[in-house]
């Protein structure tokens, strides 16, 4: 009896220890049969942001061309103002802790109202990285875009803003907010 129930623990120790095994190796999903890829429009490496870079892809749908691109471009205008503006504020946020104590909440609302203009003004400067354009079956026109911006020009825009600036010129130090936007960037770049 004690014979049967070693093997019968054995048995049960090494389907569970080949069970986790496995299941810890397999990182892929099966593919199911009848399952069919799909690619996506724009969605390769170059298309996405990098140190150099800021990039999203939209797209529009319409019965018109036009108003597909427009539809597409907005889109991504939007997104890419939402991205940049998340990733400036943090560093706007990190170089603001610079700032004497007592100018410290006048100063970062400087910085981020002067941020935010900056961003405005240098998203209509975004260059097209790569377009795709599409007609359904339904005779509709499908418009894919991806917008890219570069992370330098906003930096310089930024900075050149807040050493302009007759308020923030007193304490605005170049050279540090440089050093803490590529910091700052470099953190998102790895989040991604």
């Amino acid at each position: 009896m004690k014979k049967i129930l070693y093997f019968a623990v054995a048995i049960l120790f090494a389907a569970t220890s080949v069970n986790c095994s496995s299941s810890k190796s397999s990182k892929t999903t099966p593919i199911s049969e009848g399952d069919v890829e799909i690619s996506i429009p724009l969605g390769g490496e170059e298309y996405r942001s990098d140190k150099k870079y800021w990039r999203v892809v939209q797209m529009g749908t319409s019965t018109d061309v036009s108003m597909a691109k427009k539809v597409a471009l907005q889109n991504a205008r939007q997104e890419l103002a939402a991205t940049v503006q998340a990733q400036v504020k943090a560093v706007i946020e990190s170089y603001g802790q610079n700032a004497s104590a007592d100018n410290k909440t006048q100063a970062e609302s400087l910085y981020q109202e002067l941020t935010r203009t900056v961003v405005n003004q240098t998203l209509v400067g975004a260059d097209i990285a790569g377009e795709k354009l599409f007609k359904t079956k339904e005779g509709n026109y499908r418009y894919h875009v991806c917008l890219q911006l570069s992370k330098e020009k906003v930096a310089e825009e930024v900075a050149k803003q807040l050493s302009e600036d007759e308020i923030m010129k007193l304490e605005f130090d170049r050279e540090r907010f440089k050093q803490i936007y590529d910091e700052e960037l470099a953190k998102f770049a790895k989040a991604q």
